[in-house]
């Protein structure tokens, strides 16, 4: 159970997350991170727990090419086509987290979201890739803050600069209104270089 949101300008991407876990008979249990930064990577997954530590633990995500900080979205999904997904695919299969329906590999249950270069990326539980931008949320408080988000996007003309502080103001609806969703919030900016800096709370106040 878990909120994760993200948002997209030309200038940066930022995603964020509440802390809260829940176990097989809905306890909250101690919080914990859940995004991981692994280089130029921000990985974030929503689901099954087993599925989120592989991806977010065990597959190596490959560099992000120079080159490819500059380029459009195709090109963007095809190297991700070739050169992440295999990945994320050939760690699963080790771990034994993948399963197949109706002929098509699958992380059972699971939502993933990738970050990097100022960009944001969804993987879906068939593993198919889909751009997040301008905005997107996953999790049992998804939906909430996905609706925050469409009101606030639609609403607010200093999207560019300030989505970072609209995007952890989604988050924060979804623990008003998500039981499974608790503080605090952990955020992260990635910027078209692919530096990475951290969010706190103190940063959106």
């Amino acid at each position: 159970m878990t909120t994760i949101a993200v948002s997209v300008s030309k200038k940066y991407a930022y995603i964020g997350a509440e802390s809260g876990i829940t176990d097989e008979q809905f306890n909250t249990m101690p919080g914990m991170k859940k995004v991981i930064k692994q280089n130029e990577w921000l990985i974030a997954a929503a689901g099954a727990d087993r599925t989120c530590d592989v991806v977010q633990y065990q597959v190596k995500y490959p560099a992000v090419p120079n080159i490819l900080k500059t380029q459009d979205d195709e090109h963007w999904y095809r190297w991700i086509s070739k050169r992440v997904i295999p990945r994320i695919r050939e760690c699963a299969q080790k771990e034994l987290s993948l399963e197949t329906k109706d002929g098509v590999a699958e992380l059972p249950d699971s939502e993933i979201i990738l970050v990097t270069c100022g960009r944001a990326f969804g993987i879906s539980a068939s593993l198919g890739i889909s751009q997040l931008a301008p905005y997107w949320a996953i999790g049992s408080g998804g939906s909430i803050a996905l609706g925050a988000l469409s009101t606030i996007h639609d609403n607010e003309p200093d999207w560019e600069n300030k989505h970072a502080d609209y995007t952890y103001a989604s988050i924060e609806a979804a623990i008003k209104h998500d039981s499974f969703s608790h503080p605090p919030i952990w955020g992260y900016r990635s910027l078209p270089s692919g530096r990475i800096t951290p969010c706190h709370s103190s940063d959106h106040v």
